[in-house]
């Protein structure tokens, strides 16, 4: 899939206006999550026509995301994760080239569905953890002690913003992961999330994606950057997840 064929079928969508970001912000929501291949991603827009405006940058419908991971030594986000913890974070360094645009980020997951998200904005492309960063993590982790970078990634998004219902929905493809000396591209696969509050079944992207025969899965882009980047990590319950991205990104 070129930017051209995105753009392509992103075109159909009118531009979101500013109210309508604002009132999607979505801090606290739910999110599900389907793994597609791109093609059948660009083939799933036609479906949500009428019902959904595209968030735009400076560039045009497709963003381009750098993200910096931070973790324990000991990787504890990453195993709260492998273990399925009922509350478990992520925390980010996400760079905006497209904007000239950082966040520190932590994201949390307290239940089955429910999100948080919570940020500050830095300087752009800065990815150093000072005091007051590590102070910020732990206030919003309950983590004790200092975190470090673990892992990147490196992915396009295109943005879809309910207009009549509470939602999200994002489309992140060309991803690459980087870490410990290593990397990894899934050019193959496109991660379609859907993010809502509050939780609707029937809303024109979930309908769509059941009427394609989709059901949410497994995925995490932090998780499949230290799975494919450090080869001895144990990895338990994520393995069917990872072994479906791998045959996908194939």
């Amino acid at each position: 899939m070129t930017l051209q064929e995105w753009g392509s079928g992103l075109a159909r969508f009118p531009v979101a206006a500013p109210n309508l970001v604002l009132a999607r912000d979505l801090q606290r929501r739910t999110d599900l999550k389907f793994i597609l291949t791109p093609r059948e991603a660009v083939e799933l827009l036609p479906a949500l026509e009428g019902g959904y405006a595209r968030l735009t940058t400076g560039n045009g419908p497709v963003a381009l995301y750098r993200t910096l991971y931070f973790d324990t030594p000991e990787l504890d986000f990453f195993h709260a994760h492998r273990r399925n913890r009922r509350i478990r974070h992520k925390a980010r360094a996400r760079h905006y080239p497209d904007r000239r645009l950082s966040m520190l980020e932590i994201k949390t997951r307290r239940s089955g569905l429910e999100t948080r998200k919570v940020w500050k904005e830095r300087e752009y492309d800065d990815d150093t953890l000072r005091p007051e960063d590590q102070m910020f993590i732990r206030a919003h982790t309950g983590i004790d002690r200092d975190v470090f970078p673990q892992a990147w990634t490196l992915f396009r998004r295109a943005t879809l913003l309910g207009l009549r219902v509470s939602e999200r929905v994002t489309i992140d493809f060309d991803l690459e992961v980087i870490g410990e000396g290593h990397e990894r591209t899934l050019d193959g696969v496109a991660i379609v999330e859907v993010k809502q509050w509050p939780f609707s079944p029937e809303s024109p992207a979930l309908s769509a994606l059941r009427g394609a025969g989709r059901r949410p899965g497994w995925v995490s882009k932090y998780c499949a950057a230290i799975a494919f980047t450090r080869p001895g990590v144990r990895l338990n319950a994520l393995l069917p997840g990872l072994r479906a991205l791998e045959r996908m990104a194939a």
